[in-house]
């Protein structure tokens, strides 16, 4: 209905339009000057009353193109006025031919060209208008006076018509308007669709109305009519966009950015309502009394009431301990005064009587007159970290109980590993004794089979204190405090091949050791790891005729080194790889290859203390392998690529 509306009351404007129209075309088969005279201050008014609706509209606008195109219409006015004055006939300023009129529209259409041009320039940005108007002030003046003192260019010539200058600005003017049409169309979006349609079609018959003036040759001829007749549906139409709008429907035009506002204002609320709403964290809105004025879904969650149930309620002395509520007013006291924001940890009670635990952090919001309006409290609920809390608590103190217990163990268990190795090398010592004084004493009255049986005991008492040394060794291992710092392993290597050569001169014996091998750990038990690694390997090449018996390093991954002892010799069956670490594990009968199983029991005990594992491979009579890997440490180790698989024995 509303549209029925609208297109009659365009159709019947149309049909005015054409009328007034024609009633100025008879008017100037009448009289020229009078159709000129109205056509001239048709426009001025419509200046005027763009200026006027601008500039006491200007406290009401965020966008600012409204306001300078106002100031910038007044000026275009005045000299549209001056120019209607000086018109040929009209006599008011005797000494001018029609050159003064033509110089004076010149003069307005360039103003308004570049005013429309320069207009959009200030949609969202702060204008003073004072300035603005004292601008157009000074070159309105420049411009009259140079035209009255005869200094502007000749715009017409009686007798030979418009002047080179006239035409070319002419052209000028149209090339400006065209800009002005470009501005406007990129900064569409904050006008309304309906002016903007308006300021376009102004601007485009504009721009009809200067090329009509580039033809005419006479002041009273056709094309200057036309021309004029083009500027009234011009200014009808500037008129129709900035101020039959402007007055009948402001909230097209002169609020349109207070509706953009309000929509933008909306458009926040909801997403505001949307966040609090969907929040998995308490929000808790309460009036300056301290009663319920709103939560979300999550606090009927936790607490088990909808908010109609509690609406209005007062907070504190329904849903609060009793224990904990004389504190928590004062902090709702102190957050009504000057103090913007508080947090603190209280409980609450929940439908079903219980306690839960939440973190809050309240803000309180002030009115305009300074007063508080709200108090907004945003929780988390922390019940169940505290409980983890507590239980991580307990479970800390339970560990700092049992670590002092095992540190009094620890101290039991080494005196009692001293008494019982002082306890069983006294038996071996007189176990040794006595064989010592037999071997002496009575060699000459035993037989080979006694003196088989002496050395078979001697040989179990020496055995049995390599045992007690290795046990004592390994306890020491497990205990001892570790002192990381940067080790030579190719150097312990090279020292401990050495020693081994020394000890048995006769075996052929060929050590490959890579030089450069370095690890951060305890110098003292990473030799024992290799002690016992190249002990064992020199120990389990003793039947090969070309033995050889390798140290080297593996690819770093992980951030950790990784080290290899490699063999030919003896080896082991893969399937009883398992025992190898196993304190007294032994995988050869003890008459084949001499050792107290304890050995390799010290390397693991040794690696895992450094953060390490330690792993073998090999195969019967075809040597054998073993592994460990440390933990790299310091900048050297931060380097080290992440992510890669731990090193297989195939990667040395």
């Amino acid at each position: 209905m509303d549209e029925q509306v609208e297109n009659s009351s365009l159709v019947l404007q149309g049909c005015i339009g054409a009328l007034v129209l024609a009633g100025l075309y008879l008017t100037s088969l009448y009289s020229y000057l009078l159709f000129h005279s109205i056509a001239e201050l048709f426009s001025v008014v419509i200046a005027v009353g763009v200026f006027a609706i601008a500039w006491n509209s200007r406290r009401f606008l965020e966008n600012n193109y409204l306001l300078f195109l106002g100031i910038a219409y007044l000026f275009v006015g005045g000299l549209d006025l001056l120019h209607a004055l000086a018109y040929k006939g009209m006599e008011v300023f005797p000494g001018f031919g029609a050159d003064l009129p033509t110089q004076l529209w010149i003069a307005a259409r360039y103003l308004e060209s570049l005013s429309l041009f320069l207009a959009p320039l200030w949609l969202g940005r702060r204008l003073r208008p004072n300035y603005v108007l004292l601008i157009y002030l000074v070159v309105s003046a420049f411009l009259i006076l140079t035209i009255f003192e005869r200094v502007f260019p000749a715009c017409f010539v009686e007798g030979s018509g418009l002047t080179p200058f006239k035409i070319i600005s002419e052209y000028i003017i149209c090339a400006i308007l065209l800009g002005a049409m470009a501005m406007l169309w990129r900064r569409r979006q904050q006008f309304d669709p309906g002016v903007l349609r308006l300021l376009v079609w102004s601007i485009v018959l504009t721009i009809g109305s200067e090329l009509a003036f580039t033809y005419y040759v006479s002041v009273y001829g056709t094309a200057n009519l036309v021309g004029h007749l083009l500027k009234i549906v011009a200014f009808y139409l500037v008129y129709k966009a900035l101020i039959e709008t402007g007055l009948l429907k402001p909230y097209n035009l002169l609020f349109r950015n207070l509706k953009l506002t309000e929509a933008a204002v909306r458009k926040e609320r909801d997403f505001a309502d949307s966040l609090i709403e969907t929040a998995q964290v308490i929000v808790l809105v309460l009036d300056p009394q301290g009663r319920v004025v709103r939560f979300n879904p999550y606090l009927e969650e936790v607490l088990g009431y909808r908010l109609e149930e509690v609406k209005g309620r007062e907070w504190i002395g329904g849903f609060v301990p009793e224990r904990e509520r004389e504190r928590l007013y004062g902090l709702l006291a102190t957050s009504r005064g000057k103090v913007k924001s508080a947090a603190h940890v209280s409980p609450i009670i929940t439908r079903d009587g219980r306690e839960r635990l939440i973190a809050w952090s309240n803000t309180a919001l002030t009115g305009a007159d300074g007063a508080v309006a709200y108090v907004i409290s945003t929780g988390i609920d922390i019940t169940d970290q505290r409980a983890a809390a507590d239980r991580i608590q307990r479970l800390n103190a339970e560990l700092e109980l049992k670590i002092r217990e095992l540190e009094v163990t620890n101290r039991e268990l080494e005196s009692f590993t001293y008494s019982v190795s002082h306890d069983l090398r006294a038996p071996l010592r007189w176990i040794g004794g006595f064989c010592r004084a037999l071997e002496e004493d009575c060699a000459g009255q035993l037989d080979a089979r006694g003196l088989r049986y002496l050395n078979r005991v001697k040989d179990s008492a020496r055995q049995m204190g390599e045992l007690i040394d290795a046990l004592l060794h390994l306890s020491r291992m497990a205990r001892a405090e570790m002192s990381r710092q940067p080790v030579d392993l190719s150097a312990q290597a090279r020292a401990i091949a050495d020693d081994l050569a020394r000890a048995e001169p006769e075996r052929r014996v060929q050590f490959v050791i890579d030089p450069g091998l370095t690890a951060e750990g305890d110098p003292t038990m990473l030799r024992s790891v290799l002690e016992n690694l190249l002990g064992n390997a020199w120990k389990f090449t003793g039947k090969v005729p070309e033995a050889r018996i390798e140290f080297g390093g593996l690819a770093p991954a992980d951030g950790n080194r990784g080290f290899f002892v490699r063999d030919n010799g003896a080896g082991f069956d893969m399937n009883y790889a398992g025992k190898l670490f196993g304190a007294f594990q032994r995988l050869h009968h003890a008459g084949e290859f001499a050792g107290t199983g304890i050995g390799l029991a010290t390397v693991q005990r040794i690696i895992h203390r450094h953060g390490g594992r330690v792993w073998a491979e090999g195969a019967v009579d075809r040597g054998a392998a073993f592994y460990f890997t440390l933990p790299r440490v310091g900048p050297e180790a931060a380097a080290q690529p992440a992510g890669e698989d731990e090193p297989a024995a195939l990667a040395t």
